[in-house]
């Protein structure tokens, strides 16, 4: 895969924006968690205050501000199948969100964790899995 450039001043910014760009799977798992349906084919957009995770069929808004609102939002709202996510409860729960703030779903890094392990096909990946599951017998 190509290397990404770095697009994020903030590191944890630019962190999630390079793992959802390198690792499809990621992608993949949080548009099955928001849908309960596979998507293929997803495309990782840098935006100022989100990354954008989309094909044809679903557009998926990875919130980092509040000023999310105020500058992306009226933009993109009226898309198809259009989800908002925030990784940070806090982010998800902040009143600044007057607009949009039944909109925002929050996604714990655990649970997005926990569904690229369940979709994908990677045997490392279900090999480790499988190892930490030996811990309760």
């Amino acid at each position: 895969m190509e290397k990404q450039q770095w697009y994020y001043s903030d590191f944890n910014r630019q962190l999630h924006y390079m793992q959802f760009c390198e690792e499809p799977e990621f992608c993949k798992a949080l548009a099955y968690l928001l849908t309960f349906k596979k998507h293929e084919n997803l495309k990782v957009t840098p935006h100022t205050f989100s990354i954008e995770i989309s094909n044809e069929n679903i557009h998926i808004f990875i919130i980092h501000t509040v000023f999310f609102q105020q500058k992306e939002y009226e933009k993109v709202k009226e898309f198809k199948n259009v989800h908002f996510v925030s990784f940070g409860k806090e982010l998800a729960e902040m009143n600044e969100f007057s607009e949009m703030k039944n909109e925002i779903k929050y996604i714990s890094k655990t649970m997005l964790m926990a569904t690229v392990t369940t979709l994908t096909e990677n045997e490392l990946v279900n090999a480790m899995a499988r190892f930490v599951e030996t811990d309760n017998i």
